[in-house]
């Protein structure tokens, strides 16, 4: 396994985490995301969308890229690691571009807009880790 794949596969199962902490832990997800669940009595619910978005999806993408990479990792070609990697990879680097528009875009639309750059480097880092194995089959 190369480093580029132990680094992608550690912050893979950082994601994984992630995601399974919000399936179990919908107000916890609630509050990462500053998002809250519909207000309107007529209308209960939202926790299905944070088990499912920020928990299912998150958790069960980053746990089969994470096979995927340790299954190809140890049957050779490096192509095919670094391939694996890169939708999701863009997906967090794609986060980070949007919130990067949403901070020059919507500077007034923002509850606390000291936190957006943070989370644009935790984005752009994020994808890039993923993405490590990619990145280091290009040297």
């Amino acid at each position: 396994m190369t480093v580029g794949e132990i680094i992608s596969l550690i912050t893979l199962l950082a994601g994984a985490v992630l995601g399974l902490s919000a399936m179990f832990s919908p107000a916890w997800a609630s509050r990462i995301v500053r998002l809250v669940e519909d207000p309107d009595p007529l209308r209960p619910g939202g926790y299905s969308e944070f088990r499912a978005t920020y928990g299912g999806l998150f958790l069960f993408s980053h746990l089969m890229t994470a096979i995927l990479v340790v299954n190809l990792g140890n049957s050779d070609p490096e192509i095919l690691t670094s391939l694996v990697v890169l939708p999701l990879a863009a997906g967090w680097v794609g986060a980070g571009v949007g919130r990067l528009m949403s901070r020059i875009a919507d500077r007034r639309k923002n509850r606390e807009p000291g936190m957006i750059p943070v989370w644009i480097a935790f984005e752009l880092i994020f994808g890039l880790a993923i993405a490590a194995p990619f990145i280091q089959s290009l040297f």
